[in-house]
């Protein structure tokens, strides 16, 4: 988030100081003057930032290149979002203060003129105003909301939808409500960024985001093995562009659920099915098996991803934690048409129990067919691999490819950065949860 938000908020901070008097600046001002500066400078710091936060709901190939995959890109849009949601509380407060810190006796106001003696407001002035509150609390909510884990997936996502009406009421009051800046610099940046945020927010509502990126499918086959895990084969009925190894589809098998990301457990070859191997975790996957069938209509959105293994000169060690196989699992389909692996790879795959292990259950013929060494290990018996028993395997050119649960994978990162020195750009870690 520092690579934009904080240069963002920098340059918009710089921009509202260009506007105001010496007073304001070393606080010196009256108290009515500074409360309606910093009212702008918080307005505009959460228009910047849910004007980013926009920018990121659109999924432009280059920003989702630049920041690493689309699951980096969505957990930024999350904590974009979050943030603007504080900027606004922190506008909305400011806004309150007179009243609360009279009733506290801190600050003495000067009387206001009759209220009939003040001019009546333009009517897109009154609507700006009478927006505020609403949009605030709609923010607030949905903030709330995104943060609440429990609440299901097909809910979040409708619930979702309201961010942009939330955007739109505040772009309008941002841009229409009279705060003596707006043949400013930071005036007409605010009014680009309610433009372009509004475009956003228009397309999404209209569902027009990622369409370019949609290709329709066919259910090919679906199983549920005794380890518990869905394979879902899906045949693209459209012009699938092809992905690379280890990246992620937004998949669509039901139109009310919408599209949830799972990744492609196979390399691509044209004409072929794409394979997602799916753990049932959520009400929604826990109830796929049940509710799909071969012939169901799909949408696959995609591909996705930077996790895709870089280049095949340097040894990896590859680490995988249940379900965070897939990825891995298209890596050695596409090794093993190629004869084999021409660096050295391990793969330390840990499961929790002896029911995971069951799948896949043609792992070590594929490693083997792919070059890899496999290390596998039973949680329930043996425990996972700690940090030390990894970085053994690991030489000072190699790369380290992670796939499993969060902690484990920071934890991981930490150890080896720490201990073997091993550079930032060495790490490459999925992100498995984009709330």
């Amino acid at each position: 988030m520092k690579r934009v938000l904080l240069p963002l908020s920098l340059l918009i901070t710089a921009l509202w100081a260009l506007s105001q008097s010496a007073e304001i600046l070393t606080f010196a001002a009256p108290f009515l003057d500074l409360r309606k500066a910093l009212t702008i400078l918080s307005g505009a710091l959460a228009l910047g930032w849910m004007s980013y936060s926009m920018l990121l709901a659109l999924r432009p190939v280059w920003l989702e290149q630049w920041l690493g995959g689309l699951d980096k890109l969505f957990v930024e849009h999350k904590w974009a979002g979050i943030g603007s949601v504080l900027w606004v509380v922190t506008h909305w407060l400011i806004e309150l203060s007179p009243r609360t810190l009279v009733a506290w006796g801190w600050v003495t106001l000067p009387p206001r003129a009759p209220r009939g003696s003040r001019p009546p407001l333009d009517w897109w002035i009154a609507l700006a105003r009478q927006l505020a509150e609403p949009a605030a609390w709609l923010m607030i909510a949905l903030g709330i909301v995104a943060l609440l884990r429990f609440v299901p997936y097909s809910w979040f996502r409708k619930l979702h939808k309201l961010f942009p009406i939330a955007f739109l009421m505040g772009a309008y009051h941002s841009v229409f409500i009279p705060g003596g800046i707006s043949a400013s610099a930071l005036g007409a940046m605010m009014v680009l960024m309610a433009v372009f945020g509004s475009g956003v927010a228009v397309m999404s509502l209209a569902s027009l985001i990622g369409r370019q990126r949609r290709v329709a499918g066919r259910v090919s086959h679906i199983e549920q093995h005794a380890s518990g895990v869905i394979d879902l084969r899906v045949q693209p009925t459209g012009s699938w562009p092809g992905h690379r190894a280890g990246q992620f589809a937004l998949l669509t098998l039901d139109r009310h659920e919408g599209p949830h990301p799972f990744t492609i457990a196979s390399d691509w070859q044209p004409g072929s099915s794409l394979r997602f191997t799916i753990k049932p975790l959520g009400d929604y996957t826990c109830k796929l098996a049940g509710s799909v069938k071969p012939g169901d209509v799909a949408q696959i959105e995609g591909p996705f991803g930077g996790f895709d293994f870089g280049t095949a000169a340097e040894p990896q060690l590859w680490v995988a934690g249940g379900i965070g196989i897939a990825p891995f699992l298209a890596r050695l389909d596409a090794l093993a048409v190629q004869g084999g692996a021409k660096q050295r790879i391990v793969l330390f795959y840990s499961v929790r129990n002896e029911q995971e292990a069951l799948f896949p259950v043609d792992l070590p013929e594929l490693c083997a067919r792919a070059g890899v060494e496999l290390l596998l290990r039973v949680e329930s018996r043996d425990g996972r691999f700690n940090p030390a028993e990894i970085a053994l395997r690991l030489s000072a050119e190699a790369s380290v490819w992670f796939c499993g649960p969060a902690r484990w994978g920071d934890g991981l990162k930490r150890f080896l950065r720490r201990q073997n020195g091993l550079g930032a750009q060495a790490f490459h870690q999925e992100i498995f949860e984009f709330r």
